[in-house]
């Protein structure tokens, strides 16, 4: 939420002002702009952005759309914890059977049910992806860090086309692929698990970095976009990281200590 809020200021404050086709007064009194941080932060739609803003672009209007799946992921978490709160054995085998389950109705609603409301058919793909990641962290311990299971999983992923379980075998390929790539050693070198924490902010900001260098080079080829775009949003992410999400997360671990603190202190009182 902080890194959101901070993406959600600045797109409003800063790039809205200097980039909007309106005038500034009827930029700063338009409802669309300030509609926009509320659509972001509680997870609604945010196909669009402030008022006026890169209206003539290809993707005319958007600033921040790919921030459409994080209203699937808090639904995921608010599910996790439904499920881990009731009183059932939890454990290890219990995340594969989710896993399996989540699969399963994901294939069903796009096996036969066909008209599925596009909200349907994207809480069951990624909550498919989801309990994927779930059973990669509790399994941890016994996962081999290697290739191999994407080396099988690539070519299942391309010879079953168009077929819905197609995204099962390309979701294990991938996660076998990142997690080698992150975790495997490199002969004493650090891994790429040790840099810091940028990819939220590389997954929130490179968006509006691509349509800010198209609205800036209205003939940037894809090459010149990703090649501006990509270290922008690392440097973007980076200072994120640095100042907003950090410190934020420190603050959650002091504010953590003192409830803790406050209900131990309320249990010696009983």
């Amino acid at each position: 939420m902080p890194a959101l809020v901070f993406l959600a200021l600045v797109a409003v404050i800063i790039i809205g002002p200097v980039f909007t086709t309106a005038s500034s007064e009827v930029y700063w009194s338009s409802a669309e702009t300030w509609i926009f941080p509320v659509q972001v932060l509680v997870f609604l739609d945010t196909s669009q952005g402030p008022y006026g803003l890169f209206q003539d672009l290809p993707w005319a209007g958007e600033f921040s759309a790919p921030l459409w799946t994080l209203r699937y992921e808090m639904l995921a978490y608010v599910g996790a914890a439904a499920l881990f709160f009731l009183p059932l054995p939890w454990g290890r085998m219990s995340h594969l059977v989710i896993l399996a389950a989540t699969s399963a109705i994901y294939l069903a609603v796009s096996l036969w049910w066909g008209d599925a409301p596009a909200f349907v058919v994207s809480t069951a793909r990624l909550s498919a992806a989801f309990s994927l990641g779930m059973v990669a962290y509790s399994w941890r311990n016994l996962l081999p860090v290697s290739p191999w299971i994407a080396v099988v999983a690539f070519p299942l992923w391309w010879a079953s086309g168009s077929m819905p379980w197609a995204e099962t075998f390309l979701n294990l390929a991938l996660m076998s692929l990142l997690f080698w790539l992150a975790l495997a050693p490199l002969r004493g070198l650090p891994t790429w698990s040790k840099i810091p924490d940028w990819s939220y902010g590389v997954y929130i900001w490179h968006y509006p970095i691509m349509q800010l260098t198209i609205w800036i080079n209205r003939e940037a080829e894809p090459v010149l976009v990703a090649a501006i775009g990509f270290p922008a949003s690392i440097l973007l992410a980076a200072f994120s990281w640095t100042f907003v999400e950090k410190p934020a997360l420190a603050q959650k671990s002091r504010l953590s200590r003192y409830l803790r603190k406050l209900y131990v202190d309320g249990l010696r009182e009983k």
